[in-house]
């Protein structure tokens, strides 16, 4: 019937980009019958059980294959975005590879026995290329070489395979830098990024709008792999992107010391081929001018990003997270060819 409403999965609805389309979701109640798989959690249980009338919420641990055996029947789009953050996958590989690779991988095989003709939007990163600071402009055929200690990016790549070698129809998304005005905190993660970066941003409710009209698009982007970010308007170089943010929120100058930034092994670049799935999708809507424009007339959510980004810390602290400083100030070899 033309009025059946589209069964609809989404795994990972507490990761930073769920959370984004899950609140679309919600909106296109009238379009989708939604169902959320996720760890259960107290952050993901103070985000859904307030919801618990208007989906259905189904809690497990995509490591266990028969967790997801009940999320996987009778689906027609799945929106994957269940992978560890960055940090946290950096920080502990076993966990890494169960949940990004492997959970992946049994999520997959769930629906090619109970929903083989579902459609598979999987969200991966714009850390699989690895570092480009000699070659910032990337494209979906670059070789994949994910920076040194980056378990994030190896199992992303790892959990890309597994999406396409199945049986399914797919789509993956490689974004760039996310960016959003809720989003979790990275304190000295920011140091880990070289200055000199190019680095193309995706606000948020861009990239959670498009994998939702993903579905709308598939017979035109079914078993492709695309780069997204939010086009010229959302490309700058990490220091100007830091000393704009540094001013809005009212910390002055970036006066840090010599080596309080690593100078190699991140990831980032610009989008040589970003154009494509915009001129199917349309989903850019925002700049970065327009997000520094609403922190300098919003002092609220200035506040808001500040404490989001940096926790409790000031800037005259903010240097104790820096660990590239600290090895450098150690002198320690084995952390040191991490950074410079």
């Amino acid at each position: 019937m033309m009025n059946d409403k589209i069964n609809v999965l989404l795994v990972g609805p507490s990761t930073e980009v769920g959370r984004y389309v899950l609140k679309q979701l919600l909106t296109r109640k009238e379009e989708f019958k939604i169902t959320v798989f996720d760890v259960k959690k107290s952050r993901s249980q103070t985000l859904l059980e307030p919801l618990r009338d208007e989906l259905n919420i189904v809690y497990g641990n995509l490591a266990q294959p028969v967790d997801t055996i009940e999320v996987a029947k009778n689906q027609d789009f799945v929106i994957h975005c269940g992978f560890l953050s960055s940090r946290t996958a950096c920080k502990r590989y076993v966990l890494a590879e169960e949940v990004n690779a492997l959970g992946t991988r049994f999520l997959i095989e769930n629906l090619e026995h109970y929903s083989p003709k579902a459609y598979l939007v999987m969200l991966s990163s714009i850390e699989v290329y690895g570092d480009r600071l000699t070659a910032p402009m990337i494209r979906i055929s670059d070789f994949l070489a994910p920076s040194i200690g980056n378990f994030s990016a190896m199992t992303r790549i790892q959990a890309e395979k597994f999406v396409q070698d199945s049986s399914l129809e797919w789509t993956i998304f490689r974004p760039g830098i996310v960016m959003g005005t809720d989003m979790e905190e990275v304190d000295g993660d920011l140091f880990l990024m070289p200055l000199e970066s190019h680095l193309e941003f995706i606000y948020a409710e861009d990239l959670a709008y498009a994998l939702i009209e993903s579905f709308q698009h598939r017979s035109a982007i079914w078993n492709k792999v695309y780069n997204v970010g939010g086009g010229k308007s959302c490309q700058t170089v990490y220091s100007n992107f830091l000393s704009s943010l540094f001013t809005a929120i009212g910390w002055g100058e970036m006066d840090f010391p010599d080596r309080t930034f690593a100078t190699y092994n991140r990831h980032g670049g610009y989008f040589a081929d970003g154009d494509a799935l915009e001129e199917i999708i349309h989903f850019r809507k925002y700049s970065l001018e327009e997000f520094f424009e609403e922190l300098r007339k919003n002092r609220s959510l200035t506040d808001k990003l500040a404490t989001k980004l940096f926790g409790n810390l000031q800037k005259k602290n903010l240097l104790s997270k820096s660990e590239p400083y600290k090895a450098f100030k150690q002198n320690d070899p084995n952390k040191l060819k991490y950074y410079f």
